[in-house]
C-alpha cells in the first residue's frame, strides 16, 4: 500500500503578521499534483490542519477546497486526527456521514480503540490528547504525563500482532527536535513519549514536530509541516513523507515554498547597498543589524530593497574587553584613558578627546599619580 503523510497544515497561520494562505495555496497545490502523479492509496494528515481553534471563513474554505479534491475528485480514503490547535468541534462535524466518501477523522479517545481498517492494515487514529482529559475519561489519578498516557492507552489498544498495524497520531517523540511555531502540548507536565511505547505498530506517522527529520527512527516518522513557521526553521525542509508497505520504504518528498524565510545578520551598509547576494528578494527576512544608530527609519528603506521583510533587530556588540593589569602608583591619568579608548574604539584617542581630557582633568600626558 502507498501512503501519503502530511501533517501540520496550519491553515490560517501568520508570521509575524504576515498572512500566509497564498503560501499554503501554492504549496498544496503541489501537493495535488504529487497526488496526482503518484496516486496513493490513502493520505494521512496528523493533525493541525488550522492554525488556532476558531479559523477565520478563508481558512476554512481552503481546507474544504483541498480535501474535497482529494477524498471526493481523487477518491482516495483520507485519515484524519486533530491535533493541539485544532477545534475537536470543527473538525468533528459531519464526520458521520464523511465516512460514506472514505474521510475518517478522529477527534475523540473513545475513537481510539476502533481502528479504519483499508487494504488489511489497521490504522489507529489517536488524536492529540490531554493528560487532564485522560485522567478523568479514564478515571486514573495516577495518569500524570503524557507518557503515562500512551502507555495506558497503547495497552487498551491491544494491536492484533497477526495483523498489520499504523499509528496515526499527534505529538512529542522523546528527543524529537522542537520549533518555535509549535505550541506546548501541555503546561507544567512532560510531554514527551518514548518510541519504545509505540514498539507493537510497524509503523507509526506523527505530527506535531515540524521538522521532518526531528527523530531518526526505523518506523516513527514525522512528515514536518508544510511550510516554515517561524524563523528558527530557515533550515529546515519542507514538504511529505511517502511510505511503500509493499516495498517497506519510507521517503521523504520535498515542497518548495512561493517565499523563503531568511535571516541574515550583518552590516546595514552592506545590505541597504546590496553587497549582499540574495537568490530572492521577496522572501520572508529577518535581519540583525549593526551600523543603525545613524539611519532614520532603517525599516522603510529596508522595504524598498527588500518588500517582505518582516523582522528587523539591532545587533548587539561585543567588545570582548581584556582584563589587564596596572600599576596605579606609576600609570598616569591619561594613560588610563586612552588604554580605555584603544581597547572600546579600537584606536587611539583623537585631538578632540585629548582636548576633552585635558580640559576636564588638566595636566599632561606623562603626568602619574
Amino acid at each position: 500500500m502507498k501512503i501519503l503523510h502530511t501533517a501540520d497544515w496550519h491553515i490560517g497561520k501568520k508570521l509575524n503578521g504576515r498572512d500566509l494562505m497564498e503560501d499554503q495555496e501554492f504549496v498544496l497545490d503541489q501537493l495535488i499534483g504529487h497526488i496526482k502523479e503518484m496516486k496513493p492509496d490513502i493520505i494521512v494528515i496528523a493533525g493541525d490542519i488550522y492554525d488556532r481553534s476558531n479559523p477565520p471563513r478563508e481558512a476554512l474554505n481552503l481546507v474544504n477546497r483541498y480535501l474535497h479534491k482529494m477524498n471526493v475528485e481523487m477518491g482516495i480514503p483520507v485519515l484524519m486526527n486533530s491535533g493541539n490547535h485544532d477545534s475537536r468541534a470543527l473538525l468533528d462535524y459531519g464526520s458521520a456521514w464523511f465516512k460514506a466518501t472514505d474521510l475518517y477523522i478522529h477527534t475523540a479517545i473513545e475513537e481510539v480503540f476502533t481502528p479504519v481498517t483499508i487494504g488489511g492494515i489497521d490504522f489507529h487514529l489517536v488524536p492529540h490528547i490531554d493528560v487532564l482529559e485522560a485522567r478523568q475519561y479514564f478515571g486514573e489519578s495516577s495518569l500524570r504525563t503524557h507518557q503515562d498516557v500512551y502507555e495506558h492507552i497503547v495497552e487498551r489498544m491491544g494491536p492484533d500482532p497477526t495483523r498489520k498495524n499504523i499509528l496515526i497520531g499527534h505529538l512529542f517523540i522523546q528527543e524529537g527536535k522542537q520549533s518555535d511555531s509549535e505550541r506546548a502540548l501541555s503546561i507544567g507536565m512532560s510531554e514527551e513519549v518514548s518510541s519504545d511505547v509505540f514498539r507493537d505498530f510497524d509503523h507509526v506517522l506523527l505530527g506535531h514536530l515540524h521538522h521532518p527529520f526531528a527523530i531518526n527512527h526505523e518506523k516513527i516518522h514525522y512528515s514536518g509541516s508544510l511550510l516554515k513557521y517561524s524563523f528558527n526553521e530557515v533550515n529546515q525542509p519542507k514538504g511529505f513523507r511517502w511510505l511503500d508497505t509493499d516495498e517497506g520504504t519510507v521517503k521523504f518528498i520535498p515542497l518548495p515554498p512561493k517565499h523563503d524565510i531568511v535571516e541574515y545578520e550583518g552590516d546595514f551598509d552592506d545590505l541597504i547597498n546590496e553587497r549582499i547576494d540574495f537568490k530572492d528578494k521577496s522572501a520572508y527576512f529577518k535581519f540583525i543589524l549593526s551600523n543603525l544608530s545613524h539611519v532614520k527609519e532603517p525599516m522603510s528603506k529596508i522595504r524598498m530593497i527588500y518588500p517582505n521583510t518582516l523582522e528587523l533587530k539591532v545587533k548587539t556588540e561585543d567588545h570582548g574587553f581584556n582584563m589587564t593589569t596596572i600599576d596605579m602608583k606609576e600609570t598616569s591619568d591619561y594613560d588610563i584613558y586612552a588604554s580605555f579608548i584603544e581597547e572600546v574604539a579600537k584606536r587611539p584617542p583623537t585631538e578632540i578627546e585629548m582636548g576633552i581630557f585635558k580640559e576636564h582633568f588638566g595636566g599632561g600626558q606623562n603626568e602619574a599619580h
